[in-house]
């Protein structure tokens, strides 16, 4: 048996099915357009702009709003962001094309500095290993 087992990545956080029977937001906005499959998954490009990037485990949408999984990780370098979806019950990898669209409740955006600028004064163990020499 056995799981996936830890494919790298620090950002891998894991809902309980959170938001899969909350219905559709009242209005979605585009988040990316696909890429390709991968182990299951789908890859997308973000077509936010470069200073937002998607919240992990939301839903995303079709455009007409119709469910087709969650944001699983984050990948790629913060100018070029990709992010991976996990496919609901019945969406397969293979029914996408290339540049297809994929759409956010727009509450689920996030920006790219909650990430790059954390928060001052966490006790993050800064300073080790200074003041040797002289």
């Amino acid at each position: 048996g056995g799981g996936r087992g830890g494919r790298g990545g620090g950002f891998r956080g894991r809902g309980r099915g959170g938001g899969f029977d909350a219905g559709p937001p009242a209005s979605v906005m585009e988040v990316g357009s696909f890429v390709h499959g991968c182990e299951g998954e789908l890859v997308f490009k973000s077509t936010l702009s470069t200073d937002k990037v998607p919240r992990f485990n939301v839903p995303v949408y079709k455009e007409n709003k119709a469910q087709i999984g969650q944001i699983d990780e984050i990948l790629g370098p913060i100018h070029k962001v990709h992010f991976t979806v996990k496919p609901g019950q019945g969406i397969q990898p293979e029914s996408f094309e290339e540049g297809n669209k994929i759409f956010i409740n727009p509450e689920s955006i996030r920006n790219l500095t909650d990430f790059t600028n954390p928060p001052k004064g966490r006790g993050r163990g800064g300073g080790r290993g200074g003041g040797r020499g002289g």
